[in-house]
């Protein structure tokens, strides 16, 4: 009689464990946010938003439950309301490096280039070796044909990433904007030393080649670019 007494208060006491850890479990937001994470990474958007606003339920400022709610909306391709959750959570963190450039990667998709530029301006103020920022302003400085400010971006991200083809590429194409040959021709011979099937780079090297007056050498470059390019791929 003793003997099952004890074994019931012994269950009854485990039954009131689980209830409380499971309370607990439902009052956690990160508990929410992670939910809506396994969901999001599933593809099941609608159902990962469902989660990360009963994380917001429970703490309005839950900093990970607004950029899971962008990250949604950017998948989903509802940038204005991805920008709103991001401005939100910049109110109660503004000096948050990563939502900065979430932010600016929104605004170069709707063509705010000028914007974009300043939130990763912003970004790499606080954090200077935050490659994807600085990746993002040098080519973001190039296409407004500002050379010498991309070509300080890309180098910063060279420290980092010192074997990235595209990389040498781009800083190649910007050295030439500049005249500045020598260093030009060096970036682009290092992108195709580590990548010699880019096209492009045989393509830039070629420019540079001919700029400089070198004709024998833009000539196979520019060969070998149109071979490249015939076996490439194209996009449909």
């Amino acid at each position: 009689m003793f003997l099952q007494t004890y074994v019931k208060r012994k269950m009854f006491l485990f039954l009131l464990l689980i209830l409380a850890i499971n309370s607990c479990g439902v009052q956690d937001p990160d508990n929410y946010n992670r939910q809506g994470v396994l969901f999001d990474s599933q593809g099941k958007l609608d159902e990962a938003m469902q989660y990360y606003k009963k994380a917001l339920s429970i703490d309005p400022y839950n900093r990970d439950a607004h950029c899971n709610i962008a990250t949604v909306y950017h998948k989903k391709g509802q940038l204005n309301k991805a920008l709103e959750e991001y401005k939100i959570v910049l109110e109660l963190y503004p000096y948050d490096p990563q939502i900065l450039y979430n932010v600016g990667a929104i605004q170069a998709r709707n063509n705010n280039q000028d914007n974009a530029i300043a939130f990763w301006e912003k970004a790499v103020e606080l954090k200077p070796d935050f490659t994807e920022a600085q990746y993002a302003l040098g080519i973001a400085y190039a296409q407004k044909n500002r050379f010498d400010d991309a070509i300080k971006s890309y180098k910063k991200v060279l420290e980092t990433q010192p074997d990235d083809p595209v990389l040498y590429n781009n800083l190649g194409a910007a050295y030439t904007e500049t005249g500045k040959l020598d260093e030009a021709i060096a970036a682009l011979k290092k992108s195709i030393q580590l990548n010699p099937k880019i096209p492009m780079s045989h393509k830039n090297l070629e420019f540079a080649y001919r700029k400089k007056g070198l004709i024998e050498d833009a000539e196979k470059e520019l060969k070998l670019y149109e071979v490249l390019s015939n076996n490439t791929p194209q996009e449909k």
